[in-house]
């Protein structure tokens, strides 16, 4: 029987906001009775990644008081960023050279690792279960969603690619590697694109406070 493979869920939440209104930290606008980031770490720990990594930047210590009641989730590691003004890219690395600390756990090593970005709340785990899926039966290295046949986020890389990814600069996440490795790369139709939808400005959160709305309305009928 084939071992099972270990992934690591890398939230991005260390973003200065610099799109958003009135100087608004867009992680910790309310979204329903939580912060939009607290909506992102519920989907990655109720999915079937193995080990949650929220990396911390812009305005951390209420980032961190923003998550308080899932601190103590024993698959919940938070690292702080100081490089976070110089781009997504010292994010990720952040996030990548924190899964070396996941090593020594009985869990054994990461081979993979999915990045999420924190300001798109509407991610669920049925979502990232299903990339995750993908990624166990692909031999690729890279599996990304396509929404109504777009590519979106979140992105999964095999730790093969970690690597390259941790040599990225700048504003970016792993779009250079993604595309580097156009041939190593599996998609997985997701449907309905409000999962990959983000709070950048003030326009896009009126727009998924909406949606977010519309969808506990349909749970309620």
């Amino acid at each position: 029987m084939t071992e099972k493979r270990l992934i690591a869920a890398i939230i991005l939440a260390a973003g200065s906001s610099s799109r958003m209104e009135r100087q608004q930290h867009k992680l910790l606008l309310p979204l329903g009775n939580k912060p939009v980031v607290a909506h992102v770490v519920e989907a990655a720990l109720a999915s079937a990644a193995q080990q949650i990594i929220v990396v911390l930047g812009h305005q951390a210590e209420q980032v961190r008081v923003a998550l308080r009641t899932h601190i103590a989730d024993k698959r919940l590691l938070l690292v702080e960023n100081s490089d976070y003004r110089q781009g997504m890219s010292t994010s990720l690395r952040a996030g990548l050279q924190a899964t070396t600390q996941l090593d020594h756990t009985a869990s054994g090593t990461i081979d993979g690792a999915i990045v999420l970005l924190g300001d798109q709340p509407l991610i669920t785990a049925c979502v990232i279960n299903m990339l995750i899926q993908a990624w166990e039966e692909t031999p690729k290295q890279i599996v990304a969603p396509l929404y109504n046949g777009k590519r979106g986020n979140p992105v999964i890389f095999g730790a093969d690619l970690f690597p390259e990814l941790i040599t990225v600069t700048g504003d970016e996440g792993g779009r250079s590697v993604i595309e580097q490795h156009r041939q190593d790369i599996a998609t997985v139709e997701v449907g309905d694109a409000a999962a990959n939808s983000d709070v950048d400005t003030w326009s896009a959160y009126q727009q998924v406070v909406a949606e977010w709305q519309r969808q506990q309305e349909r749970q309620r009928e």
